[in-house]
């Protein structure tokens, strides 16, 4: 088993309607950094246009994945990716956008990136797992690998978009499994399994009171699954004080990291590889 550990790397205050365009958070990513270095993980970084269009954040991210310390993915944000087209107003779902918006956004992400980081991108995770099938089309004919979108079990209809727009994906049917989308990029889907004694649906992700335990029994389930990996994912603003609602102070964040490092030592412990998205996809025989 691969454990794949992703960063959706964004703007401050994205967790409120009206967050800023600044993106003083990544630059807190150091710490995480060295973090996976420590155990030989290859993290990969979902990194949206703002991000990218930033000199100082960009030469940080280039470096690592030149070192090949980490990957660098593209994530959308539909509303701080150019072009804006009228009615795009909200935190939209990219499944929301109109074909041309789509189009004309994620073509511009992966440029951003390309041009910015020195690479093109090769992972992706659609902003507020907003994934359809436009999508993967548009991954395949963009030279993507992989997307880590899917959030098994887990329905985005009833939360709010696009103003006036239908809300984002059901993926309630959907498998854990990875498994390859219609387009033929592999579809690594978010951790997500009935796991504990009531088999309750449980992210590897950290939440507040998130404890190891719980991380663990993510994993044992994965491995009574058979998944070939899991994945676990933190917005980078969740490696702040102040940055998040689960991490509301530098006391909130020391628990986060501590839950890192006993969830990075118990995978090392479990010869539990860690590897990049694209990484896995090479390596993947499905």
């Amino acid at each position: 088993m691969k454990l794949l550990v992703t960063v959706d790397t964004e703007a401050d205050d994205q967790w409120k309607a009206d967050g800023s365009t600044t993106i003083e958070n990544v630059f807190a990513l150091p710490r995480f950094q060295a973090l996976c270095e420590k155990y030989a993980i290859v993290p990969t970084y979902f990194t949206t246009y703002e991000v990218a269009s930033d000199a100082r954040a960009a030469a940080m991210l280039a470096e690592w994945q030149e070192k090949g310390l980490a990957e660098i993915g593209a994530h959308l944000h539909p509303w701080t990716t150019s072009p804006f087209f009228p009615g795009e107003s909200g935190q939209s779902f990219p499944s929301e956008l109109s074909d041309e918006s789509l189009r004309a956004k994620l073509a511009a992400l992966t440029d951003a990136l390309a041009r910015r980081i020195g690479k093109r991108p090769t992972s992706y995770r659609a902003g507020r797992w907003g994934f359809d099938e436009r999508q993967a089309k548009l991954l395949a004919e963009l030279g993507y690998l992989v997307d880590s979108s899917i959030t098994p079990g887990i329905s985005w209809k009833e939360t709010k978009g696009l103003v006036g727009g239908a809300g984002g994906p059901d993926f309630t049917n959907e498998s854990a499994e990875p498994h390859r989308l219609s387009s033929g990029v592999l579809e690594v889907p978010m951790t997500i399994l009935p796991a504990g004694l009531f088999r309750r649906l449980r992210w590897l992700r950290i939440f507040q009171n998130t404890t190891l335990w719980r991380l663990m029994t993510v994993i044992v389930a994965a491995k009574r699954k058979k998944l070939p990996a899991v994945v676990f994912m933190i917005h980078s603003s969740e490696l702040v004080a102040g940055g998040s609602p689960y991490v509301q102070n530098a006391a909130a964040l020391e628990v986060v990291y501590a839950r890192l490092e006993e969830l990075f030592k118990y995978c090392a412990k479990g010869k539990i590889e860690g590897v990049s998205l694209s990484g896995f996809a090479r390596e993947c025989g499905l």
